[in-house]
């Protein structure tokens, strides 16, 4: 599930229009099991299955969203979106990188991934309004649904996601650029420049060219931001579905949040056309994680690998876990990378099979002394071999 913070801020921080890229983070809704409400049985007269996968995914999808949504095939996916045809082309194309990328990490690790049998479902709403009801009346009252942006459904194998441009802190953003070019485009009306002297008339003029060009930048850069978004989330929620449903890991039950998150966030991106992957780092989440370092607020190695579910956590300490899942992955992708491909396929495999339950008892196994390795981590990322890798 990704987890939204504020825009307003980051488009109208004192009119400097930067971009920004707000790095996102997801959950499998399902995974919350300390205060899970009931599962919800029945949706506007249609039974919901315990669980569905494949075609019976697509046909419960189809019940459950409105005539107006559009249906659009790619070679993995049914998408789902009453958003418009870009909404539906870009994720196509996103889709279909994440999957080359998924089975080429797997790949580096020594692990098959066979292709699904039946075609995925990929849902996307063009409101927040809609994806947040249509979330609660199939997955139940979570309450951390209030703060995401996009899920997948381990129940009914989809990946869910509304359009960022219309989250209600863009609306909120978008109205405030409204408003300013209302004020602007009074003020030009009402201005008579011909009855002013030509040195002021010609610096009200620059001032007005000023404004409007910050307001365009504004808006074109929540534009980029929104395309941005776009694609770090359909990747992660993919990341989240083809771990969920390819059959590669049997022991996927057993992944702690770290390892799921930190898979997810590991692949995240905001150009699709490249590679990504652990091994291609977001200078983004990069600088997230580095930020929680420096502040120290990272959680204990040992109670963070042992981390259980996501609980009522506060959006602060997500934020958090997060980050860090996202800066473990990469770290030992890069600098423990034969003992990360053991520890998947230990939890991968059943206990008869050399398989171990307990993903503490197996990290510390494969990995050492968890308190000696934590220092070793924070040594390394001292040496800011992130910057130095870009």
């Amino acid at each position: 599930m990704t987890i939204n913070r504020s825009i307003l801020a980051i488009v109208l921080a004192a009119l400097l229009f930067s971009p920004a890229t707000v790095a996102h983070a997801s959950e499998e809704a399902a995974t919350d099991t300390r205060k899970a409400p009931e599962m919800p049985r029945e949706v506007d007269g249609v039974s919901l299955p315990m669980e569905a996968s494949g075609d019976d995914s697509i046909e419960l999808a189809k019940k459950l969203l409105p005539r107006s949504f559009k249906r659009n095939r790619s070679s993995s996916h049914v998408m789902f979106t009453d958003s418009d045809w870009e909404a539906i082309s870009q994720a196509r194309t996103v889709l279909q990188r994440a999957w080359s990328e998924y089975r080429g990490f797997c790949r580096r690790v020594g692990i098959v991934v066979p292709r699904p049998d039946e075609k995925l479902v990929c849902i996307i709403f063009n409101e927040h309004h809609d994806f947040l009801e249509f979330a609660k009346k199939t997955e139940g009252e979570h309450a951390i649904l209030e703060h995401a942006s996009g899920y997948f459904s381990p129940r009914f194998d989809w990946i869910c996601f509304f359009e960022p441009e219309h989250h209600d802190s863009a609306d909120e953003a978008h109205g405030h650029l409204d408003e300013q070019q209302g004020v602007l485009d009074q003020e030009q009306r009402n201005t008579r420049l011909d009855t002013l002297d030509a040195a002021t008339a010609e610096r009200i003029k620059r001032n007005w060219t000023w404004r409007q060009k910050q307001i365009d930048t504004a808006r074109s850069n929540m534009a980029q931001w929104s395309e941005n978004r776009r694609t770090m989330i359909t990747i992660h929620e993919a990341v989240h579905q083809f771990t969920h449903v390819c059959h590669t890991w049997p022991g996927k039950k057993l992944w702690p949040i770290w390892l799921h998150e930190g898979l997810a966030t590991s692949f995240e991106t905001i150009d699709a056309k490249s590679g990504f992957g652990p091994d291609q780092l977001c200078e983004s989440q990069d600088l997230e994680f580095l930020n929680c370092l420096d502040q120290d607020r990272l959680i204990p190695l040992r109670d963070f690998i042992a981390f259980p579910h996501y609980g009522d956590q506060t959006p602060e300490t997500l934020e958090v876990l997060y980050a860090q899942a996202y800066g473990l992955m990469t770290w030992l992708y890069e600098f423990r990378k034969p003992q990360l491909a053991q520890f998947l396929k230990r939890l991968a495999a059943p206990p008869a099979e050399d398989g171990e339950a307990d993903p503490v008892v197996l990290f510390e196994e494969i990995f050492g002394d968890i308190e000696r390795l934590e220092k070793r981590w924070y040594s390394l990322e001292s040496g800011d071999w992130r910057a130095k890798q870009r």
